[in-house]
């Protein structure tokens, strides 16, 4: 008798057949089935939802607003405007300057060498003063080489740093015989030395530096550097400058990012503690050794332990920390090394657009950034220790170096004229003067002051605007000002004689302008030098992407604070978040037949 066959009875279904470990392998990973469920329980409630939609509007701001911070410090990091307090005083119009040692060459090739550094735009140099050989025995000085070195560059209008270094054995303790450079037993000693150079050459020696490297042992008679004690010596030595040339600006030594420890940053621990043991008083200007690296001038990475141009930045902010930030930092060594047979480093040309596109950069985006020295003149040892190939101005053949050639056009172009972003002293090359102006010095501050009404005075900058710092008083002329041909007539006529900085323009575009100053009158007219403005750029999407943000981030917050108040009972569901008014409802204004 065969199988009978049952129809499935009505509303009956049958169970789904059993998954078998094939079907098993296609479902998706733990995981992500919590996610799933995590959404559909979100989304299972209206209360659920606003949490969902508060904590991804909270996500989205904080991302934003993090990302805005991150971006600004990037690409904002050391980048100043020139017109913000404090404002740095710079001393010279951050000339093309460069690192030489003129005691290397002969009688014969001074003048041709000197000539060769005008004729590139070079108008400032870092010459070391061995005091070794001028003072080597107690009161007697020899100055023959360093007076025709002296002669020959203020014949070509070329300003020099003097580096007082290498002490005389008389002076050193019998332990450090052997050393490069030792500190002396007595510093007052180091003081009469100073004092007797700042005397000889008064306002030819445009700054003073103290020492060289004093982070390194073999510079510190083979011991281990002391901040605490170069305090001490460049209190001595600062005396003796400022006894001497009371205008000349005193400069720290340079550090070595890298002394024999292989540490870097050591440069800018031993800047700090100079500062923590009391040295700020001691000098105008700090040192700071640049070196690309191997990256383009244009690398916004700031790190201690890096070597790249934007390691200068790490300088400034160890000077604002200690509260000096009116003063400017000097790159004493500046540059890349080109690659060579036994040298890693970038390829001539590149060393050559890198060198003048670094110092556009910090012309234009630090103001603190006063005059940077490139490396050195020839390859070789020098009184500063051993000058590497590939870094310098002039090959060993005596041929000059692609960078040099870059350097030439770039003071040819009459770029090296502009006045940049900052602060621009009257004394300085690119403010210009024409008919009878007369110096009148107040402390550190120099203004020129006329009543010549024939007097002008022109500055060429680049930036989106300008200010003058002005005397006001009863005998104060009119003045009229142009900028760019426009007419900005100036009163500076005050019951009471004071200085002021005055707006001579302002939101001008990013580029190159004119202003010339002229008398309009009778009286006197008296400026103390220009600053120069750059509105810092690219600041609005990043005040975009902080203020999206934070108006993100507080919804979030402002949604998930009463939707848990709501469900806490603490607050009257639904009247928070009313947009609209309640409004009675309107009578049907239809007939009760419909028509």
């Amino acid at each position: 008798m065969g199988t009978e066959f049952r129809a499935p009875e009505p509303g009956l279904r049958r169970p789904p057949p059993k998954l078998s470990a094939r079907h098993s392998d296609t479902e998706p990973p733990p995981l992500v089935q919590r996610i799933a469920a995590g959404l559909r329980y979100l989304s299972g409630s209206v209360d659920r939802a606003r949490l969902m939609r508060a904590g991804l509007f909270a996500l989205a701001g904080l991302l934003l607003a993090v990302g805005g911070g991150l971006v600004d410090g990037t690409v904002h990091r050391g980048v100043e405007s020139g017109i913000v307090a404090p404002i740095v005083r710079q001393t010279t119009g951050r000339d093309l300057a460069a690192n030489v040692d003129l005691t290397r060459l002969t009688p014969d090739q001074l003048p041709l060498v000197a000539e060769m550094l005008q004729a590139n735009g070079i108008r400032l140099v870092r010459q070391p003063f061995a005091w070794a050989e001028i003072e080597p025995a107690p009161g007697g000085f020899t100055w023959d080489r360093y007076d025709a070195i002296m002669e020959e560059l203020g014949r070509r209008g070329i300003g020099v740093v003097g580096v007082m270094q290498r002490s005389p054995g008389w002076v050193r303790a019998s332990d450090a015989a052997e050393a490069f450079d030792a500190p002396p037993v007595d510093p007052a000693a180091y003081e009469r030395f100073v004092n007797a150079v700042a005397t000889r050459y008064g306002d030819r020696l445009s700054a003073v530096q103290l020492w060289d490297l004093p982070n390194r042992s073999d510079h510190w008679g083979g011991k281990p550097p002391d901040p605490a004690a170069y305090v001490t010596l460049i209190g001595y030595g600062s005396n003796g400058v400022r006894g001497a040339n009371p205008d000349a600006p005193v400069l720290l030594a340079e550090l070595d990012p890298r002394p024999e420890t292989g540490m870097r940053d050591r440069d800018l621990a031993f800047l700090d503690q100079v500062y923590r043991a009391g040295g700020a008083p001691y000098f105008d200007v700090v040192a700071a050794r640049v070196d690309g690296g191997r990256d383009t001038p244009f690398d916004r990475a700031v790190d201690a332990a890096g070597t790249n141009l934007s390691r200068a930045v790490l300088f400034r902010e160890v000077m604002e920390r200690a509260g000096d930030g009116a003063k400017p930092v000097w790159a004493t060594h500046y540059g890349w090394q080109a690659e060579g047979p036994e040298q890693r480093g970038v390829s001539p040309s590149d060393q050559a657009e890198y060198t003048v596109a670094g110092i556009e950069r910090a012309r234009t985006e630090w103001p603190w950034m006063g005059p940077m020295f490139l490396w050195g003149l020839t390859p070789g040892p020098d009184l500063q220790g051993t000058v590497p190939v590939g870094r310098t101005l002039l090959g060993a053949d005596g041929v000059p170096s692609a960078m040099l050639s870059a350097l030439g056009e770039f003071h040819a172009s009459g770029m090296a004229e502009i006045a940049a972003t900052g602060a621009l002293p009257v004394t300085a090359r690119q403010f210009r003067t024409d008919g009878e102006w007369d110096v009148q010095q107040l402390g550190k501050e120099i203004y020129l002051t006329t009543k010549d009404p024939d007097a002008s005075a022109q500055v060429i900058f680049r930036g989106t605007g300008i200010e003058g710092t002005v005397r006001l008083s009863r005998q104060a002329a009119p003045v009229e000002m142009r900028l760019d041909g426009e007419v900005i007539p100036l009163d500076l006529g005050a019951f009471r004689a004071a200085d002021s900085d005055v707006v001579i323009g302002t939101g001008l575009p990013d580029g190159l302008h004119e202003l010339e100053i002229r008398l309009a009158g009778p009286g006197e007219f008296t400026i103390g030098g220009v600053m120069v403005e750059r509105s810092v750029p690219l600041e609005w999407p990043v005040m975009l992407l902080v203020g999206s943000g934070v108006g993100l981030l507080f919804l979030g917050m402002r949604t998930l604070y009463f939707t848990l108040a709501e469900r806490s009972g603490r607050l009257e569901r639904g009247r928070h978040l009313d947009l609209w008014l309640d409004l009675p409802p309107i009578p049907d204004w239809r007939s009760p037949s419909g028509n």
